[in-house]
């Protein structure tokens, strides 16, 4: 009897060992990140599992840890959905863009959004606008959107949250 009873333990926590091991996070970076789009060869300087090499710390990379952009257009709801973090080194991203059809997650959406990402220069404090409109360009949205929303977690953990209705 207890030979069975350990042989069933056994067969159990194989079985959650393998399950465990199957669920990844498909929003994770695995290639290196750096401020530059170049090519996602691993690099001596890169972690061992992909993210932020070791001389940037948390938003130190961009000036945010965190970015969602959630833009809305007449004939489209949620027409982009674009998400970037970076925690401990780790990134995760996304990248959703219903009029291409892109619906990315981990290096694919990183490497989407590199560019853009590169090219932003926003700062806590910044009025709405300004973000607006740096966020737009960047990303080669187009105007006539019926709203937008971009949420920000800046390096020094300051939280910012820019809206704006109609464009034109």
């Amino acid at each position: 009897m207890a030979n069975k009873k350990l042989t069933l333990f056994s067969s159990l926590v194989l079985s959650s060992s393998l399950v465990l091991a199957a669920c990844g996070d498909d929003e994770q970076v695995t290639q290196p990140v750096t401020d530059s789009p170049e090519t996602t060869e691993t690099s001596p300087d890169s972690s061992p599992g992909g993210g932020t090499t070791d001389e940037f710390d948390d938003g130190e990379l961009y000036g945010f840890k965190e970015l969602s952009i959630d833009v809305d257009y007449p004939d489209q709801d949620d027409a982009y959905d674009i998400s970037y973090e970076e925690e401990r080194g780790a990134v995760e991203a996304e990248y959703e863009n219903k009029y291409t059809g892109d619906n990315l997650t981990g290096d694919d959406a990183y490497d989407q959004m590199q560019e853009a990402l590169g090219n932003l220069e926003l700062s806590a404090g910044m009025n709405s606008d300004e973000a607006i409109t740096q966020v737009t360009e960047a990303f080669g949205m187009e105007e006539g959107f019926s709203s937008i929303e971009v949420d920000v977690t800046y390096a020094d953990g300051t939280e910012e949250e820019y809206k704006q209705s109609g464009s034109n």
